[in-house]
């Protein structure tokens, strides 16, 4: 259920960028990249037996054999099709019988679309799979629901450029851990100067800078613990941990995000962080007593504050 909400508001967000002009490509079925399909032309594979097919399901772990005819989608096959047709030992069938005993309509979406159009038709008439074509009718990709549902939940709660949560998750952490037992550390990191950065160099090489603090967050805890992308050019971590080990965690990565270097652009970051139950007993009164310890940090220029 929670899923479902997150991608509904993924949606509402998309369909409010859309009307702004601010479509990310990403977001198109033509960039979709999640294969997990093998194709065959129907003359290639029209005399092959049901059991000789199975058998790439296992050895390439695909769950769908899509079936074409001149490069137009023609047949799809699937993994539950192969267990059920060698349940009624009708193993030595092969994919010609095989289509013209079970004859199937599938639904068939452009290149154009938005993934997001995909996944509300697939919710509407509950499909499993849609079928990616191109202006002429040609078999571009197939768009499976779990898939799909999966990464729309990601998009929903993580940031694109980063690939660390987004501000949005993290609030609803705080929420979910607020009268919790957990030791909780907070870190507040802010990189000085990131504005004169784009400005400067451009918005691409911001792009690589914001990827490579967000690579050396993500590489410097734990996967029990978490990074955020706050907004901009700043981020956060919420480490399940003592204070004692808040510390050395913050002074670890305060060096690491310090000696990056892109392009002879040396990085600078300003950091504060707090602890939940050391500093106070409400994980949002710590949020706060981090983002000023952050500020202390700021106004030293390039400094550690906890």
């Amino acid at each position: 259920m929670l899923i479902h909400m997150m991608i509904h508001i993924l949606i509402k967000f998309w369909m409010s960028a859309n009307k702004k002009g601010e479509i990310v490509e990403l977001k198109l079925l033509s960039h979709w990249k999640a294969k997990h399909y093998k194709i065959f032309e129907y003359n290639d594979i029209k005399n092959l037996k049901v059991f000789e097919i199975s058998k790439y399901f296992k050895k390439e772990n695909i769950d769908i054999i899509m079936i074409l005819n001149n490069k137009k989608p023609y047949y799809l096959i699937t993994s539950k099709d192969i267990i059920e047709v060698l349940l009624m030992h009708m193993d030595e069938m092969t994919v010609k019988e095989l289509i013209d005993k079970y004859p199937k309509k599938f639904i068939t979406l452009k290149e154009n679309e938005s993934i997001f159009d995909a996944y509300k038709l697939m919710r509407t008439y509950n499909i499993n799979y849609i079928i990616v074509v191109d202006e002429e009718g040609k078999f571009k990709n197939i768009i499976n629901y779990d898939y799909l549902a999966t990464f729309l939940a990601e998009m929903a709660i993580k940031d694109e450029i980063t690939g660390l949560y987004n501000r949005r998750f993290f609030e609803f952490l705080i929420e979910k851990y607020e009268n919790s037992d957990y030791d909780i550390g907070i870190l507040f990191i802010d990189l000085d100067n990131f504005k004169n950065i784009n400005d400067t160099y451009g918005h691409n090489i911001g792009d690589e800078i914001l990827r490579k603090v967000g690579f050396t967050i993500k590489s410097s805890i734990r996967d029990l613990d978490y990074g955020f992308r706050y907004g901009g050019d700043e981020f956060v971590t919420m480490l399940f941990t003592s204070k004692d080990v808040l510390k050395k965690v913050a002074q670890r990565l305060f060096e690491r995000i310090n000696s990056i270097k892109i392009n002879n652009i040396k990085l600078s970051a300003s950091m504060g962080g707090a602890h939940y139950k050391s500093d106070s007993n409400s994980l949002k009164e710590v949020i706060k007593i981090a983002d000023k310890k952050l500020y202390e940090a700021k106004k030293k220029r390039g400094e550690l504050v906890i």
